[in-house]
């Protein structure tokens, strides 16, 4: 488990703080959608998510956790781009639901940015961020995408 102690991100130094309470946040094929592109890139999601979640757990600067989270939020635009091509050259009829999915999730990465600019990787931030990465990410998937990969394999 990745674990933050505390005193590197607040004022409490007493108790350290698993940032993923509970969460599991491997890939796995019970999350693959039958798309190859689309799970190719899911997987890619999961990595980078990873990827920020061992960089407090190794306690990295703020500079760092921006940096990879900005690295996290670029591939969710070209993840996002991707399945938006494949909605409009299959005329998708679930499109402006999926794209309204994923404009609010966009808005929500956006809000997060901006407090970690704000306020630096406080704990309530750290905790906040991954629990709303990781519910949006396997929601999504199972349901929303899912829906996509199953309309785009009919012939």
């Amino acid at each position: 488990m990745l674990r933050l102690e505390a005193e590197w991100l607040s004022t409490d130094r007493m108790h350290p703080i698993d940032v993923r309470s509970g969460m599991n946040l491997q890939w796995s094929e019970d999350l693959a959608v039958g798309h190859p592109d689309i799970d190719r890139q899911h997987q890619e999601l999961f990595k980078r998510f990873e990827q920020f979640l061992s960089a407090c757990s190794a306690r990295d600067s703020d500079q760092q956790l921006h940096q990879l989270f900005d690295f996290l939020s670029e591939y969710v635009v070209v993840h996002f781009d991707t399945e938006q091509r494949l909605m409009e050259n299959h005329d998708y009829s679930g499109m402006d639901e999926h794209l309204r999915q994923h404009e609010e999730f966009s808005q929500q990465l956006h809000a997060l940015r901006e407090e970690l600019n704000r306020a630096g990787a406080t704990v309530e931030i750290l905790m906040r961020t991954n629990k709303a990465l990781l519910y949006w990410l396997t929601s999504h998937i199972r349901q929303t995408d899912t829906k996509l990969a199953q309309f785009l394999r009919e012939p």
